[in-house]
C-alpha cells in the first residue's frame, strides 16, 4: 500500500506581516509570497520540453514520484526569510508531520559553515589563508611526502577542496558503538574505520572533494581556539545567528532528538540513527529556517558590511567571478553569481541555492536518499519564478524534420558508459536506451528534443565529426563518441 507523501499544512496570514517564522506552520511574510510558493509548488518542469509536450508537475508528485517521505523548505528575500513551506513525513512509521522544527542533517552543509567559522578566525589574526597549516596544528600532523615538498596543505587550498588530501573519511557509527575522536580519524586508528589521511597529489595543483580536507580544517579550529569544535562554532556561528535549532553535537542532543526526521532509503526503508564524528565535513543538525539565517547573514555581510560573520571584503572573495569553487561552488552567469552547496548523508539530501545579484536563496531539505534529481526541478522553478538569469528551463517548438544529413551519424554511441543507438525511419530520428526505443523531435537546426527523459541531442555543422552532444538535466553536455562499426 502506498503511502500518502505531501501533507501541506492550513495557514493563516496575519494582517500584520512579521519577521518571526512561526512555530509549526507554513510562513509567508506577504500575500506576494503566498503566489511566489504555489507557482513554483506547481510548477516543476524538466530542463528540456517540446512546446505542447510539457511534463508539468507539482512538488507533491515529484516527493511521491522520488520516494521522498518528508522536504522542508526556507526561502530567503532581501535581508528575511519570505516564506517556509514543509510538506510530507519526518517519521513514517508514526505518521509525524515535517514542520518549521524538524530538524535534519544538513551532511555537507557543514562545511561552508565551517569554512566561515575558519574565515572569523582569520580576520581575529588566529589563523592564515596561505600559511602552512601544519605551524598550528598541534598533536597531529599533515604528513609530508613527494607532494608536500614544494607546495605545503593550507585553509585556503583546504577549504576550496585543492590541497590534494585524499577524499576517505565516510564511515558514520551507531551510538552504542567507540566513537573515534578527531586525531584517531586522522591517524586512521582504532575505533576509526576509515584510513589515515594521505596527500595524494601537490597542493594547489587539481581539485577534488575531500571531506578529510574540512577535517582538518575542525582540528585548526580546534587548537588555535582551544575549545571542541561545537563549542567554537556555537560561539562564532550559532548563537551571533540565533540559529537554536542547529547543533554540531554528536549524538544529537535530547531536545533535538526529539524532532529529528528518519532518513529513508530510495525505496522508503528507514534507517537507524547514527553518529557522525566527522562533524565539519557532515555532522551538522538543523532546520531549513536556521541555515536560512546564515544565509540571509553571508549576503548582508556581502551587500551591506554587516560584519556578523566576515568582513565585507572577505565576503566578496568568496563569491567573487573569476574562481568557481571557494566556499560554495559558483556559477558565473550574466552579470550574476549563482552559489550553491549540496548534503548528502545516509538517509538525508539537502541544498543551499542562492544568487548573490538577487539576495535571494533557498534551503531545501529532505529525509530521502534519492532527491538530487528533484532539486534540480526545484531550482529551475526557483530560477523561473523570480526571474534569475541562471539556468532556466527551455521549452522548444517544433520545426519540419530534416535529416537528409544524418546518414553519417546513424549508430552506436558509448553515453555515461551505456551503448545508445541513433536510427532513422521514414525522415524520423530514434534514439535507443537500455533497449527502450525513444522517437526524437527536431527543434532546430541540428537539434533534438526526447521528451520522455527529457534530453537535448545537438550534432556538429562539420559532418566529419561523427559525434552528439547529449545534454542532461543532472549532469550538462556529454559529447557521445561514435562507436566503431
Amino acid at each position: 500500500m502506498r503511502i500518502p507523501l505531501a501533507v501541506i499544512i492550513i495557514l493563516l496570514i496575519s494582517c500584520q506581516t512579521t519577521d518571526k517564522v512561526k512555530e509549526n506552520a507554513d510562513y509567508f511574510h506577504s500575500e506576494v509570497d503566498v503566489l511566489h510558493a504555489k507557482n513554483i509548488e506547481e510548477n516543476l518542469i524538466p530542463r528540456y520540453s517540446v512546446e505542447g509536450m510539457v511534463d508539468r508537475k507539482s512538488i507533491s508528485e515529484m516527493m511521491q514520484e522520488y520516494n521522498i517521505p518528508g522536504l522542508s523548505i526556507a526561502f530567503v528575500d532581501d535581508g528575511k526569510i519570505s516564506w517556509t513551506k514543509h510538506y510530507g513525513y519526518a517519521n513514517l512509521k508514526d505518521s509525524t508531520l515535517v514542520n518549521s522544527n524538524t530538524v535534519f542533517t544538513g551532511a555537507s552543509l557543514s562545511k561552508p559553515i565551517t569554512a566561515m567559522a575558519a574565515l572569523n578566525l582569520v580576520e581575529q589574526g588566529k589563523l592564515k589563508l596561505d600559511q602552512d597549516v601544519n605551524l598550528l596544528l598541534e598533536e597531529w600532523k599533515v604528513p609530508d611526502n613527494e607532494y608536500t615538498q614544494k607546495e605545503k596543505v593550507t585553509l585556503r587550498r583546504l577549504i576550496s577542496h585543492n590541497a590534494g588530501v585524499k577524499n576517505d573519511l565516510w564511515s558514520s557509527y551507531m551510538p552504542d558503538d567507540s566513537i573515534p575522536t578527531m586525531n584517531q580519524m586522522l591517524n586512521g586508528e582504532s575505533p576509526s574505520l576509515d584510513p589515515a589521511t594521505s596527500i595524494v597529489a601537490e597542493p594547489g595543483s587539481t581539485t577534488f572533494y575531500s571531506n578529510p580536507g574540512y577535517s582538518i580544517i575542525q582540528k585548526l579550529i580546534m587548537d588555535v581556539t582551544d575549545q571542541s569544535f561545537e563549542e567554537a562554532i556555537d560561539e562564532m556561528v550559532f548563537e551571533p545567528l540565533s540559529m537554536e535549532s542547529t547543533t554540531f553535537e554528536q549524538p544529537i542532543p535530547p531536545e533535538l532528538m526529539k524532532r529529528k526526521a528518519t532518513g529513508y532509503t530510495k525505496d522508503l526503508e528507514p534507517y537507524p540513527y547514527r553518529v557522525f564524528p566527522f562533524q565539519a565535513a557532515g555532522g551538522v543538525w538543523t532546520t531549513a529556517s536556521d541555515m536560512a539565517k546564515m544565509m540571509i547573514t553571508l549576503l548582508s555581510d556581502y551587500h551591506h558590511g554587516e560584519n556578523m560573520l566576515t568582513s565585507q571584503e572577505m565576503s566578496q572573495t568568496i563569491f567573487r567571478k573569476e574562481i568557481d569553487r571557494y566556499v560554495f561552488n559558483l556559477w558565473n552567469w550574466g552579470e550574476d553569481v549563482v552559489f550553491h552547496h549540496y548534503g548528502s548523508n545516509q538517509g538525508f539530501n539537502c541544498v543551499m541555492y542562492g544568487s548573490i545579484d538577487k539576495k535571494q536563496g533557498m534551503i531545501a531539505m529532505t529525509n530521502s536518499d534519492n532527491a538530487f534529481g528533484f532539486f534540480d526541478y526545484l531550482m529551475r522553478a526557483v530560477n523561473q519564478e523570480y526571474h534569475w538569469e541562471y539556468l532556466q528551463p527551455e521549452v522548444w517548438t517544433p520545426v519540419e524534420p530534416d535529416i537528409r544529413w544524418t546518414y553519417n551519424y546513424l549508430g552506436e554511441y558509448e553515453w555515461r558508459g551505456n551503448s545508445v543507438k541513433l536510427s532513422s525511419s521514414n525522415d524520423q530520428l530514434y534514439l535507443t536506451i537500455n533497449e527502450e526505443k525513444f522517437k526524437l523531435v527536431q527543434t532546430g537546426d541540428r537539434v533534438f528534443i526526447l521528451n520522455e527523459i527529457p534530453l537535448k541531442l545537438t550534432f556538429p555543422a562539420n559532418e566529419d565529426d561523427v559525434r552528439m552532444t547529449i545534454w542532461s538535466s543532472d549532469d550538462g553536455p556529454y559529447r557521445a563518441e561514435k562507436m566503431d562499426d
